[in-house]
Formats: structure tokens, sequence, C-alpha cells
């Protein structure tokens, strides 16, 4: 009888390793190179078609607690666009942000603050009939108040926090633009 039980925990240990092998060998076999964070974060989200720039309206001088305005200008490629979003990173602590308000009547424009950044919703309206094929069109505009002088950066980003920045077409498919940072100094 005392054979037989240590039989048992031999046994045991043989298909534990052949298990333990069978599973190396499949990994092994199976090996695909995973991207590292960067390529990860690069290849999350590729650019399809079209562009969204971040510009300073005007050539006015900036100054802290007066307010001044960055337009978005859209190309959507030929495409007729009914909405789209846009994530926009900037320095939470140096600015306030007052609003957004779309330059283009068939679209309304909702704003959300994600901490340090800022997510936009903009959806054409119902009573929008017109074609809405953007070549550099100014499609909003979003007031901000410096609170600090100072060099600073205005970016908009693919993807952040789980909001994207995309143009979604009339037969939605959406694209995945170009997209810049802007610089702006403070005095």
């Amino acid at each position: 009888m005392e054979e037989k039980n240590k039989i048992i925990p031999v046994y045991l240990l043989v298909i534990f390793m052949a298990v333990f092998i069978g599973t190396g060998v499949f990994l092994i076999l199976n090996n695909k190179k995973l991207p590292s964070g960067k390529e990860a974060a690069s290849t999350a989200v590729k650019q399809t078609q079209g562009s969204l720039n971040l510009e300073l309206s005007g050539n006015e001088t900036l100054s802290v607690n007066k307010e001044f305005a960055i337009d978005v200008v859209a190309d959507s490629n030929k495409k007729n666009i009914v909405g789209y979003d846009l994530v926009l990173y900037y320095d939470t602590s140096s600015f306030e942000f007052v609003n957004a308000t779309s330059n283009i009547t068939d679209f309304k424009i909702y704003s959300y603050s994600k901490g340090n950044y800022l997510s936009f919703l903009a959806t054409k309206t119902l009573q929008g009939q017109a074609s809405s094929v953007f070549t550099q069109t100014k499609i909003a505009s979003i007031i901000f108040k410096p609170k600090k002088a100072g060099k600073f950066n205005f970016a908009l980003k693919p993807l952040l926090g789980g909001d994207k920045t995309d143009l979604v077409t009339d037969k939605t498919e959406v694209l995945n633009p170009g997209l810049n940072e802007l610089k702006v100094e403070v005095f």
C-alpha cells in the first residue's frame, strides 16, 4: 500500500512537467512581438484623412487676464462631415477655459472638462441640410483667459483618457485627421 502512495506523487509530477513543457513550447511557437509602450500609443490611432489644426485668432499680444481665442481649422478631405470630437490638452493651471462656440451654424458644440484637458463633441443639427465639406474651414473657436505669463502649448491629441479626436462623415466613416500643436506666449 505504501508503494502505491509513492507512485501517485511521481505520476502527478510527470503530468505537471508535461503540462509545463507543453505550455512553454506553445508560447515559443506562437510568440508574437507586442508593441512597446510608445509603439502601442502611436499605433492606437492612425491618421486616415483630413486635418484639424489650432490657430491663434488674430494677431493680438496675449496678456494675463485678457481673453483670447484659439480657432480650430478643419479639412475633411472632400468628405461630408456630420460630427467631430476634439481632445485639447493644455496647462490647466495657467489658463481658464471660458467657452467654445461653433463657427458653423449647422453644428452644436458641447465641452467637457476632464482635469488636464478638454473634450469637445460637435454634432450637426437635424435642421442642417447643407453639405459640410471642410476645406481649411474655421469650425470652432475656443476662448481662454491666461492666469500667468510664460510660454505654453495647446495640443490636439488623437487619444487621451478614453476620449478621441476625429471627424465623422455622413456615411458614419470615422476619420482620424492629422493634428498640430500651438505654441503661445503670454506677457
